[in-house]
């Protein structure tokens, strides 16, 4: 059953071998805070992507399908199939158990204006857009006008107001996972919820004893300070103790005039995007991508949206000539892999921002987009593996105090030029990992990861480099832990690793 599991969460059994490496002196902490009940130095990543990677994204052929050419799509030609996609998603929505939207093969021409108002919406659970393929012969979706802050392809439930359930009342420990709270009488096991915090009083605390400067106004005030939305399933109540099945990814800690409240987390879920070509017409536009030049260059082509779903995934597509590729906020357990970006240079490939487990896992990047995959705004968990970017492309550390991110086994990229205003920074909160991170850059590269002088810094609280490796000379100033620079550790991928220990409690380094 145990190795059915490692399949299932679609991990490679030889990579799951043991190196000729060195053995990462963090894993080997890793390990014994597990087996002895202790909090590790490293977040435990592994409770991230579909379903928490212990199940394998579904085969949906065995599903009700809805072809859009059944309800007016003509794939091939000179009109828009905008009305007829939605057609079908709403017959596959009043369908019971939901369906597959299909997209027989062809070219489907969508956005006949500039209105950003104008988007393909799906607001129910079990849907997911399926194409013939993403290569040629499959299935492709043209994005024709310019729709500025228009995400084309839109999921999102209809309602998304939270309610507050409760109040936590005690300290509680990052990396473990049970809260104490006021009154439970609005609590279930198996229940969604979201832990919300904001106060200057907790965020001086948290990144104590790093100065905060006054720039950062976000941060301050009687409405300022970071804000925390992490999400959990209740797995069991006992008297006001609630454990959860994820744990918690920072020190809850008691301060004043600053309530953790307990809040329903609304969403929908098993929703998907396979198989298909995602192009726009920004390849036609008659400028090159200049990084935040006006709103056209950053916002006029957007593909996806993901908005509060839960137990979801894009696999198997490309996109090619983008703005932005894939918009993920309030993301729970979302998996995106397998999935490659080309053409134009736009501004962001995938963002995930204020969810919690967010994975992005095999999928490569090529200079397509100015922001590799990245996050923000307070997004907890999140983790991209075994990807690859162009020399130069950059990780989107998108400010708003995300923590507890995973950069594990990448090919390429940079951390200069991070985004967000200057207003949101500090760009990431503690416990952000670069676990074999294969740096890539045209000269060499000194990032202080703290430094109060500059506009456009690297504001990392304490990050965690382990086998960091560079093509050109690269230093650091205000990193947390630097192990092993240079060196390719073990194990090779950090998240496989914790995913093997935690499903079946073998240490794959075992022996070494």
């Amino acid at each position: 059953m145990k190795r059915m599991f490692l399949f299932a969460a679609g991990i490679c059994l030889a990579s799951l071998k043991p190196q000729a490496q060195t053995i990462a002196p963090l894993w080997k902490d890793f390990v014994k805070a597990k087996q002895s009940g202790q909090v590790p130095v490293l977040p435990d990543f592994s409770y991230a992507g579909y379903h928490w990677s212990e199940k394998q994204i579904p085969d949906v052929s065995g599903r009700k399908y809805f072809k859009v050419t059944d309800y007016g799509a003509i794939p091939n030609d000179a009109g828009y199939d905008d009305d007829a996609i939605q057609k079908a998603i709403l017959a596959a929505e009043a369908n019971p158990g939901g369906g597959v939207v299909y997209f027989p093969a062809g070219k489907y021409m969508i956005a006949a204006d500039t209105m950003h108002e104008k988007q393909i919406r799906i607001s129910k659970s079990n849907i997911v857009l399926k194409g013939a393929g993403s290569g040629p012969g499959g299935t492709e979706i043209y994005q024709h006008q310019m729709r500025i802050n228009g995400r084309q392809i839109y999921f999102k439930p209809a309602d998304v107001q939270s309610k507050k359930l409760t109040t936590i009342t005690k300290n509680a420990s990052r990396e473990t996972f049970s809260v104490e709270v006021a009154d439970v009488s609005g609590l279930r096991e198996g229940q969604d919820i979201v832990i919300r915090n904001r106060s200057e009083a907790f965020t001086r605390q948290y990144f104590a004893p790093l100065e905060l400067k006054p720039e950062w106004t976000r941060l301050f005030g009687a409405n300022g300070g970071m804000q925390i939305y992490e999400i959990h399933t209740i797995e069991k109540i006992e008297g006001n103790k609630v454990r959860f099945k994820n744990p918690l990814h920072l020190d809850i800690r008691m301060v004043p005039d600053a309530s953790w409240d307990v809040v329903t987390y609304p969403h929908m879920e098993e929703c998907g995007v396979e198989d298909i070509l995602f192009t726009s017409n920004w390849k036609t536009y008659p400028e090159e991508f200049i990084h935040h030049k006006n709103e056209i260059h950053d916002y006029a082509w957007e593909a996806i949206g993901m908005e509060y779903v839960k137990n979801s995934w894009v696999r198997n597509c490309e996109f090619h000539d983008w703005n932005e590729g894939i918009y993920i906020r309030s993301g729970y357990q979302v998996t995106v892999q397998q999935t490659n970006f080309r053409g134009k240079k736009g501004h962001a490939s995938v963002h995930a921002r204020t969810g919690y487990g967010v994975l992005i896992r095999d999928c490569s990047f090529n200079n397509a987009q100015h922001h590799g995959a990245g996050t923000g705004y307070s997004a907890a968990g999140t983790v991209v593996t075994h990807c690859s970017l162009g020399t130069d492309q950059n990780f989107d550390i998108h400010s708003g105090q995300p923590y507890a991110t995973l950069y594990d086994d990448i090919t390429g990229g940079v951390f200069y030029n991070l985004g967000g205003p200057e207003p949101g920074h500090p760009h990431h909160g503690r416990n952000l990992v670069l676990w074999n991170f294969h740096h890539s850059s045209a000269k060499d590269q000194h990032y202080d990861f703290w430094d109060m002088t500059k506009r456009r810094n690297y504001t990392i609280a304490d990050p965690v480099l382990v086998g960091f490796q560079s093509d050109r000379k690269v230093t650091f100033a205000h990193e947390g832990v630097n192990q092993l620079q240079g060196k390719q550790v073990g194990p090779l991928s950090l998240f496989e690793a914790q995913l093997t220990l935690r499903l079946t409690g073998k240490d794959i380094t075992a022996g070494k």
